[in-house]
């Protein structure tokens, strides 16, 4: 029976965590996306969908970078109980002091936001902030600016995803975009 109970511990502990182990890991929040005002007269904003169809193709690049992130759920309910609004670039949460504030509530590591320009109907650009919310310091400020249809703007908030995650990780960062 010993030799039965012993061979049990050495499975479970194969495959179960260690106490803490799942805490170990860094988590990341991804405020959704915001609509940025181009400042220019008959400036276009982004729509609702743009926004979200980007902001999940920043989580999945990411995701692919190995990143661990926050449940999309639970950032939204936080930015709506604080009453940010991400399509009105004035009620949006897009800056440091505000993503902080959003990653204690929902006890990330680090957050990221971001805010998207249409500059013309094809010429898109955002600009990003990477918090560490223990410290509150900005740990990159990547801008990636795009030339194309907004399916252009989306497959590279995947790559700008790939370029944060390497912050993220502490590596050395992607070059800086040329922008448009």
């Amino acid at each position: 029976m010993q030799r039965f109970l012993v061979l049990v511990a050495a499975l479970l502990a194969t495959v179960a965590p260690s106490p803490g182990a799942a805490d170990a890991r860094a988590v990341t929040a991804v405020v959704p996306l915001a609509a940025a005002d181009s400042g220019m007269p008959y400036g276009l904003l982004p729509s609702r969908s743009e926004l979200n169809v980007m902001t999940t193709q920043l989580r999945a690049g990411l995701g692919n970078g190995g990143i661990s992130l926050i449940a999309p759920e639970r950032v939204t309910r936080a930015l709506a109980s604080a009453n940010f609004d991400q399509t009105s670039p004035s009620r949006s949460c897009a800056s440091a002091e505000c993503a902080r504030r959003i990653g204690r509530a929902v006890r990330a590591d680090t957050v990221v936001v971001g805010a998207v320009t249409r500059a013309m109907a094809v010429v898109w650009s955002t600009d990003f902030l990477i918090v560490d919310v223990g410290t509150g310091k900005v740990l990159g400020e990547p801008r990636v600016g795009y030339k194309g249809d907004v399916q252009a703007m989306e497959f590279g908030e995947r790559d700008a995803g790939g370029c944060i995650a390497r912050v993220i990780r502490g590596e050395k960062p992607c070059p800086p975009d040329p922008g448009w």
